[in-house]
């Protein structure tokens, strides 16, 4: 069954126009987890974390049609050349319902920010970009919104002193499965959508994932086995995602469709998966499903689970934690 008869077939009719934190442990190799202009291109001063000054390129339009949900925001590493720079696409969480790209600019979570001035400080720019949220969306079109923000920026990577070559998604949450699924279907243009610009595609070289949902059809089992139960059904943030109750058969192939963890191969990109054992939102298992998948299949990946819940500060002041990350990015991006 393909995903488009998967999805209308539970009744999603057209795709109209989003589970978006102890001690390090386990490292292995309840509910809601060009066409633009800049319109402003300012230069800031880095905050913390020891960062020099940030050239910033704030609300670039990635389709050209000046909706908030194609917008996106750039931040480029300073007094380090004048690259061409690798590039992290960090996709924000908010349970596929709420968030945006200022999550990592300029926004209130002060672990989201120090962690893009990391990858600043470390010679990677950083790109932030919005998609539509429920309830005025269905799967795929954020997914579709991200691929068309990661097109667009190979597209112009030589405006904005970016190497095509070195691209990264990364995300938290709903943010870590939307990123997620645009980075292991880069051959599948129905899921990729024609957004925007088409002469490249949205191929990465890696992709790393927060507290993500990487399988619907197991999440509320998960749920269940982890913390008791969470939300089932439809009207879980899932279920309102896909458009139909994962849990039931007529749901269970939109929810299939929509779970990273069925396109693992051996073309997958690198990836690294950071998990909580207390998380009820995502909840473990998620994450080694993927990462055993990716592993079986013969694509290089890491898991690292650490004792905490969902969204817990310590996946991003962590310093081994940071110090996978870089290692982990220098390994499969920069170098």
């Amino acid at each position: 069954m393909t995903w488009r008869t998967a999805l209308v077939g539970v009744g999603v009719a057209g795709m109209l126009a989003a589970c978006g934190g102890g001690q390090p442990a386990s490292q292995e190799g309840n509910d809601a987890p060009g066409a633009g202009a800049t319109t402003s291109v300012v230069t800031s001063q880095g905050p913390s974390m020891g960062g020099g000054a940030v050239s910033e390129r704030l609300d670039l339009d990635a389709v050209g049609d000046g909706i908030t949900e194609h917008r996106l925001d750039l931040f480029l590493p300073k007094n380090q050349g004048a690259g061409p720079f690798p590039l992290v696409i960090w996709v924000h969480g908010g349970g596929w319902k709420g968030g945006d790209k200022s999550d990592i600019g300029r926004g209130e979570d002060i672990q989201m920010v120090q962690t893009k001035q990391l990858l600043l400080d470390k010679g990677y720019a950083v790109a932030a970009p919005n998609y539509h949220l429920l309830p005025d969306t269905r799967f795929p079109q954020p997914m579709q919104d991200v691929a068309a923000a990661v097109r667009y920026l190979r597209a112009h990577a030589a405006e904005f002193g970016l190497d095509p070559e070195r691209f990264a998604l990364m995300g938290d949450s709903a943010g870590a499965h939307l990123a997620a699924m645009t980075a292991m279907t880069p051959d599948e243009p129905d899921l990729q959508g024609t957004l925007g610009d088409s002469s490249t595609d949205a191929r990465v070289d890696a992709f790393v994932g927060y507290y993500g949902l990487y399988d619907l059809t197991q999440r509320t089992e998960d749920q269940k086995n982890v913390c008791g139960g969470g939300k089932p059904g439809a009207e879980s943030s899932h279920g309102r995602l896909v458009g139909a109750d994962p849990d039931s058969p007529e749901g269970e192939p939109a929810a299939r469709t929509a779970s990273p963890v069925t396109y693992a191969s051996a073309s997958s990109p690198a990836v690294l998966l950071f998990s909580g054992r207390e998380d009820c939102t995502a909840p473990y298992p998620q994450a080694e499903r993927f990462h055993a998948a990716l592993k079986q299949a013969g694509a290089p990946t890491e898991l690292t689970l650490i004792d905490k819940a969902h969204g817990d500060a310590q996946f991003f002041t962590d310093p081994a934690i940071q110090s996978q990350l870089v290692r982990f990015l220098d390994a499969h991006v920069k170098n």
